[in-house]
């Protein structure tokens, strides 16, 4: 038996591994027109499996499990080429059938032809080949013997070919003898490992791409293709570059494809996978066979090289790549050994092919010949770019696209996006990279206007005159609902006008500084109302907020007052204030927490928040019968919005104090008492009060924000109320920016901007990145504040100028990374800071968390990258358990005795020592052997009796595996075990075998030692109970507790404690 090439040893790995695919087919098919010798043909088939070998070779594993090229005589093959009718209309169907047949390599030929008739002057012939016999250069021997041994047959003689001076077994053979024993540093193979441990080390995985879907956990081979062509004249001047700066065309177009990937989100470090034919000699030539080796070619764009300058590396990188092509690329990957995952390739997920092999068309006589398109729908990798030219000069192209990531439209921008690179990079090759556009009109166009098109009429009468309106109109309606008193919209607008008299008479007025800070309650609402009516600005202040924070804020803003009790204004009128205030008036500085440990202040307009109360009135109409549930600290801006919202709807605002929003229960009575219509919560109180009640939002219209929204809590909100509104904003731009509705299963997004609010995802330069990259959001419009308050050279790092819009318009830097999807929403990705890479991989946090999230123990997640030493960072996570899971190490004992109470509850009969029924592998879970569980055993036994021990406690006895073996040799054998079905079940063995004299079982917890004698023992054994204990602590108790039943000079013996769960613990 042969062995296999590396190539192949790759594939047939792949091929167990995945099972009968058509992944790895190579398929081609042709239209015959003419009259054609359907005998002549079947019979050249034949001659063409007998010629290579290759064709007639399966791969069977020998005893050892190895796979074997075994080369069938041609007496054992019988070539069978089925001759179908079909109709014209179905032969694009049969097509498909025919390439998406799944081969047996160890029992079935490596190649099928199946020829359909669509009438008698019209065939289509359907080649199909495993990729382990072929490869993209054996196409143009396989077609010329199969069109000389045509022509043969039609003629009624044998072919007259010259004989193959090799067959691949040939080839199999030399490489292995070529490349030597990776292991011998001067081998050839160990030489050229040394070369590609240096080029690519450290490379980041996986490449970060526009994906329309997140990666799934296992990658799918579910596949599409979309066409793609360049116009002979570009063609032209990219030969024509190349040739200048001493390239190959391959070289120049793979240069063009990283740029592009670095343009689409890839980053500086960009790695391409590209095949090479591997037919170092020309004795391969003429042969089928898996010669082909994949390259991995990396780019690094960091420092914004010129595109000539990349050019260069590239050249270099492939020619020195090229020196080191005959280590084959399977065995790289073992000798590496990168950290794997099954969702993506190892290395790279992009593959660039340049089909620059001999195309050499099939000719048979009598017939006009006409390839077709046979492609099956798989995919190898994310991207499969493969070009050439044809004989009109123009380029042609197809990408393969993994259709579980991409949708056909991303797949047909990424093409057009290559196109336009290459007509930059021909108009001016020693443009930087960081120049190359991506971007074409019409979508620039939309990113800057299509999607900011948001103009919107504001509030006429602005906040204080539409809650006086209200006060007008419906002046016994309630405005503000508290668990300690509620008032109508007369009373609070009565109650305001005096209090803004009482401030005036006190110095407020337009721009000055009132500090409140007051508990949730209708006071607040009076109290912030009554400083909008002085004209002034409140700064809010949370009274359970630490001292110190109270301090600084209010030695930072140096308000004129603060408000913080009881005030008797009774002696002030009850009119309304006459007042002089713009919209670029300060409606309220709002803190938030800074950088350096100290909040810093927001100052937020009047014309902001009156901008962001239209436009939700909007959105979210609320009628004088809704009640809204404000559950927020006033020191957080959403507040504002569950304050004013409702007032200048003419609805109630139902305010609920601290003590009550930490008591879901609590919150969901007060819903159901007032009849509450609408909330407002960050996702971390909606996953309280959902843990609590999970109907408690139904019939609610729901708004969540203030952080990102987890999938899963989105689609449980979705589940439930009547509507759910992702909301997102920084404080600097007024509370919220965009909006989207979350439906279930449409997963989660933030949506487009509000009214008056202008949105920009820009890259470094500051211009729009492409639909489906991150990029950086800015923020225009309306909505922005003023500034940080007393801080004008942050003001001015972060609100900056705005290239987009008119003359001083400002934008803001969020710092959040997000991008616009294929449906035009915009998606919250992290912050720009928040993406890491740990040991090569680009992780997000927020992937991890949701993950973490998922086990029905965890009620949240964070995740935080630790660096234990320097260069050594690992991810760290931070669960909350879930209400229900239990804590406690005596519910974990009770449910291990409950485990094995049921594993022997069913036992048979088997004597003592011989139940090995409940061993598992704590890797697979699969049963272990038991010839292997009796050379465990035998070892455990040896290493108790190497002390000659007499009197024997064994904490953990379970099925009595050691007790049988040592008995025996002992005078007093004890035994615990938590379960008492084991213990009964033992004890009854023992009698049986006549050891009931010296054997003593009770069933107890493993840290109990009631009913044992102290200071006994000579020998304590803790063999595998161990590895299920419910912590170290709980192992270090039982241990305190064993050294006190040891006689002087005894010993405890922990035996085997190996467990894929708790090896790091123990």
């Amino acid at each position: 038996m042969i062995p296999l090439s590396f190539a192949q040893r790759r594939m047939w790995l792949l091929h167990q591994l995945e099972g009968a695919s058509e992944t790895y087919n190579m398929s081609a098919a042709f239209r015959l027109t003419g009259s054609l010798d359907e005998a002549a043909l079947v019979t050249a088939i034949s001659d063409l499996i007998e010629r290579h070998e290759i064709l007639r070779t399966t791969y069977p594993a020998d005893g050892d499990g190895e796979p074997r090229q075994r080369i069938l005589p041609m007496t054992e093959v019988s070539p069978r080429v089925p001759v179908r009718d079909v109709a014209p209309a179905d032969v694009a169907v049969a097509v498909d059938e025919a390439v998406a047949h799944r081969f047996d390599l160890a029992a079935e030929l490596p190649v099928r032809a199946t020829l359909f008739r669509c009438s008698p002057r019209e065939h289509v012939l359907v080649l199909v080949v495993h990729h382990i016999a072929m490869d993209g250069s054996s196409g143009a021997p396989l077609v010329r013997d199969l069109a000389t041994a045509y022509t043969a047959r039609r003629d009624g003689r044998s072919p007259d070919w010259e004989p193959l001076p090799v067959q691949y077994k040939d080839y199999t053979l030399w490489q292995r003898e070529l490349l030597g024993d990776i292991d011998d540093p001067g081998s050839l193979a160990a030489r050229q490992l040394d070369y590609w441990r240096t080029e690519l080390a450290g490379v980041p995985q996986p490449l970060t791409l526009p994906l329309d879907r997140p990666r799934p956990a296992e990658a799918s081979s579910h596949g599409d293709t979309v066409d793609f062509a360049v116009e002979p004249a570009v063609v032209a001047r990219l030969e024509k570059l190349a040739a200048e700066r001493g390239t190959t065309m391959s070289m120049v177009l793979q240069t063009a494809l990283a740029v592009l990937l670095h343009k689409l989100g890839g980053g500086d470090d960009v790695t391409i996978g590209s095949p090479v034919a591997g037919r170092t000699d020309e004795a391969l030539d003429d042969l089928v066979g898996f010669f082909a080796n994949t390259l991995v070619l990396r780019a690094d764009l960091s420092g914004d090289p010129s595109f000539t300058g990349l050019l260069a590396q590239v050249r270099d990188k492939a020619l020195t790549a090229y020196e080191h092509q005959d280590l084959p690329f399977e065995t790289l990957v073992e000798a590496i050994n990168p950290d794997r995952s099954a969702a993506y390739q190892p290395l790279f997920q992009v593959m660039f092919a340049w089909q620059n092999f001999e195309r050499r068309s099939l000719e048979l006589a009598g017939l006009d010949v006409e390839y077709e398109q046979a492609l099956t729908s798989t995919v190898k990798f994310d991207l499969f770019f493969s070009m050439a030219v044809d004989d009109s000069g123009t380029l042609r192209g197809d990408l393969q696209y993994a259709t579980r990531l991409f949708d056909r439209d991303t797949a047909e921008a990424i093409t057009t996006r290559f196109a336009r690179v290459l007509d930059q990079l021909v108009a001016d090759p020693d443009m930087c990279v960081g120049d190359v556009d991506v971007v074409d009109e019409d979508e620039r166009r939309w990113l800057l206007h299509g999607v900011n098109d948001t103009a919107e009429p504001v509030l006429e009468s602005g906040l204080v005159g539409s809650v006086a309106r209200w006060a007008s109109v419906s002046p016994d309606a309630p405005a503000v609902i508290g668990e300690a008193g509620s008032l109508s919209f007369r009373e609070l607008d009565v109650r305001a006008n005096r209090s803004a008299h009482w401030l005036i008479d006190r110095g407020v007025g337009p721009e000055s500084l009132v500090a409140v800070c007051l508990p949730r309650s209708v006071d607040l609402v009076v109290a912030l109302l009554a400083v909008l009516k002085a004209g002034a600005a409140y700064v809010p202040i949370d009274p359970d907020h630490p001292r110190s924070r109270i301090d600084y804020i209010i030695g930072d803003a140096d308000p004129v007052l603060v408000l913080d009790g009881d005030v008797d204004c009774s002696e002030f009128p009850d009119t309304v204030p006459q007042v002089a205030v713009s919209p670029e008036s300060t409606a309220y500085v709002i803190y938030t927490s800074g950088s350096t440990g100290n909040p810093k202040g927001v100052a937020v307009s009047r014309g902001a928040l009156e901008n962001l109360l239209a436009t939700m009135s909007r959105r979210v109409p609320l009628s004088p019968e809704d009640r809204l549930l404000a559950v927020t600290t006033v020191s957080f801006d959403i507040a504002a919005l569950e304050l004013f919202l409702p007032l200048i709807s003419g609805a109630a605002v139902v305010l609920v104090g601290r003590e009550t929003v930490a008591d879901p229960s609590a919150v969901v009575a007060v819903v159901k008492r007032h009849g509450v219509r609408v909330a407002q919560a960050t996702p971390a109180f909606w996953q309280m009060v959902l843990m609590q009640e999970t109907d408690a939002v139904k019939g609610l219209r729901v708004l969540v924000g203030g952080e990102a929204l987890p999938v899963s809590l989105a689609e449980a909100l979705a589940d439930q109320a009547a509507e759910v509104l992702n909301v997102y904003g920084p404080t600097e731009t007024t509370i919220w920016s965009t909006m989207a509705e979350v439906e279930a299963g449409s997963g989660v997004a933030i949506g487009a901007p509000i009214g008056n609010t202008q949105v920009y995802v820009l890259d470094a330069r500051l211009r729009p990145v492409p639909r489906g990259v991150a990029g950086e959001l800015y923020i225009a419009g309306d909505g922005l504040a003023r500034g940080y308050f007393g801080r004008s050279a942050l003001t001015c790092g972060r609100f900056v100028a705005c290239p987009f819009g008119p003359a001083g318009a400002r934008m803001y830097r969020t710092g959040d990374l997000v991008r616009f999807a294929g449906n035009g929403r915009l998606e919250y990705i992290g912050r720009t800071d928040f993406q890491v890479k740990v040991r090569g991989f680009r992780i997000e946090l927020g992937e991890i968390e949701h993950v973490l999230a998922q086990h029905p123990g965890v009620a949240q997640a964070a995740v935080v990258v630790r660096e234990a030493r320097e260069g050594d960072k690992r991810l760290v996570g931070y669960v909350v358990p879930a209400p229900d899971t239990p804590a406690d190490v005596d519910v974990q004992v009770d449910e291990w005795r409950q485990v094995y109470d049921d594993g022997y509850t069913d036992s048979g009969d088997e004597a003592l020592g011989e139940d090995f029924q409940l061993w598992r592998s704590s890797y697979d879970g699969e049963p272990i052997p038991r010839a292997e569980m009796v050379e465990w055993r035998d070892a455990a036994v040896a290493q108790v009796l190497a002390f000659a021990p007499q009197r024997v406690l064994e904490i953990g006895v379970g099925s009595g595996l050691l007790l049988a073996e040592i008995v025996g040799e002992v005078q007093e054998y004890w035994g615990t075990d938590i379960s008492g079905t084991v213990v009964d079940r033992v004890r009854g063995q023992v009698e049986r075998a006549g050891f009931g004299d010296r054997v003593r079982l009770s069933a107890q917890a493993a840290d109990d030692i009631s009913g044992l004698p102290g200071g006994h023992f000579d020998t304590v054994v803790l063999n595998s109970v161990v590895q299920y204990f419910p912590g170290a602590g709980y192992l270090e108790r039982v241990l305190d507790a064993a050294m006190g039943l040891l006689a002087p000079g005894g010993r405890v013996v922990v035996g085997d404690v190996r467990n894929a769960v708790t090896h790091r613990v123990l």
